[in-house]
């Protein structure tokens, strides 16, 4: 069999689907729903602790969510946003903050001013109604 060739019959089938994908999306007015987001369901308040110059994780996080942060450590840390404005706090050692989370969905990665080796990152999410 040589190779180089494609029967007309493959040819006849690969324009049939190619028909049939193409058809079925014209003419519709329904609406795809956006994909869902697995794992947890957001929530509107958290709290991160800073331990041995580590952020705890972060679960996902409703917008406007109350972050309240905790430093156990004996050095000042910063929460501070890679997209500068977004958020930047410093936390003394054995001090707790609060503050609003971005209304923005989506990742928002954060570090420490004064230790390269600390970030995180938070994840925005719509809460999803029952």
């Amino acid at each position: 069999m040589n190779s180089s060739r494609t029967a007309p019959w493959r040819h006849r089938i690969a324009i049939g689907l190619l028909t049939v994908a193409w058809a079925g999306g014209c003419g519709t007015s329904e609406k795809i729903a956006p994909p869902t987001s697995s794992g947890p369901a957001p929530i509107p308040a958290v709290t991160i602790t800073i331990d041995h110059q580590n952020y705890t994780g972060t679960p996902p996080i409703t917008p406007g969510a109350a972050l309240t942060v905790v430093n156990l450590d004996s050095v000042k840390h910063s929460i501070t946003s890679k997209r500068p404005g977004l958020f930047d706090h410093e936390i003394g050692p054995g001090q707790t903050i609060t503050f609003t989370a971005p209304d923005e969905i989506g990742s928002h990665p954060f570090y420490c001013r004064y230790h390269a080796n600390m970030d995180g990152a938070l994840s925005v999410r719509k809460a999803v109604s029952p």
